[in-house]
């Protein structure tokens, strides 16, 4: 998949992440920002990372979850997701190239600094930190304090769509759970710098390990990714993309019959085009703080 295709990939899946966010815990993220944004003297601090092409915080805008005095830092290692970022956020009021100023209705207004970075690698203290879909690709047990190093005392962390061990198509084939099982292996085995590269369960360890790395959760909730006919806008690509990723994966594993495969993919593809197929992703949202 090309990289355009990778950028289109995010916001196809705006839809699917606002449908899957749970209602419960962005309410108590917005109850504690409020509280801290009373606290401060100065602009309420954001640091996302992994930020891909900026869709959170216009989310977070459209929904009253951030305070009208705001700095928001969105850093993501892609040079092409900080590109669609910006283009995003212009359509949306952003007035700036890498830093600039965020209209929200013409009455209220957020700064944001889009940075082409490594989310480790981000200097300074912020009052609340967002993850989206990204402590399921980072080694947690690593990750977790050097993020929360980020936080000043009393800060917030957000990790939303935290991938939490389960894939489920509908109509039901038989390769199914063969598939869904070497697919979660793969992710378990996933390296990157000498380091894991993620786990399938993530969602559920942070319960332990938040506690480890100096965090309390204040609140938790299932944010599943639910796709079912008739697709609304272009959640037919974003499935399209999940198909090819599994492909991907697994495509001339030793655990699995490269024919029976490849008639599996092509099934599911069809499903897809013909608008046949529902897909489901178990995943956790998690606020807490440090």
């Amino acid at each position: 998949m090309s990289g355009n295709d990778f950028q289109r990939y995010l916001h196809a899946k705006r839809t699917v992440d606002d449908r899957a966010l749970d209602r419960r815990v962005l309410d108590r993220l917005a109850a504690a920002l409020s509280d801290r944004a009373r606290e401060l003297s100065e602009p309420l601090r954001v640091l996302e990372v992994g930020a891909g092409v900026g869709t959170m915080p216009t989310r977070l805008l459209d929904r009253g979850v951030l305070p009208d005095r705001t700095r928001y830092v969105a850093v993501d290692e892609r040079p092409e997701n900080v590109a669609a970022a910006r283009d995003y956020l212009r359509e949306r009021g952003f007035d700036g190239n890498g830093n600039g100023t965020l209209r929200y209705d013409d009455d209220r207004t957020i700064d944001v600094e889009l940075v082409v970075g490594d989310a480790f690698g981000i200097e300074g203290e912020y009052d609340l930190l967002i993850g989206q879909a990204f402590l399921d690709l980072v080694d947690l047990s690593w990750a977790l304090p050097r993020l929360f190093d980020r936080l000043r005392s009393g800060g917030t962390f957000y990790f939303p769509i935290t991938f939490d061990g389960g894939t489920i198509f509908v109509p039901e084939l038989e390769l199914d759970d063969r598939i869904a099982e070497l697919y979660h292996r793969d992710m378990d085995e996933r390296t990157r710098d000498g380091r894991s590269a993620g786990h399938s369960r993530t969602g559920r360890r942070l319960f332990s390990r938040v506690p480890e790395a100096g965090g309390e959760i204040l609140a938790a909730g299932s944010s599943d990714w639910v796709v079912h006919p008739p697709y609304p806008a272009d959640e037919a690509f974003f499935l399209r993309h999940i198909l090819g990723t599994i492909e991907g994966a697994l495509s001339g594993h030793q655990g699995l019959d490269d024919a029976a495969f490849d008639a599996w993919v092509e099934t599911r593809r069809g499903q897809i085009e013909r608008e046949e197929l529902t897909y489901v992703a178990h995943q956790l949202d998690v606020l807490g703080r440090v």
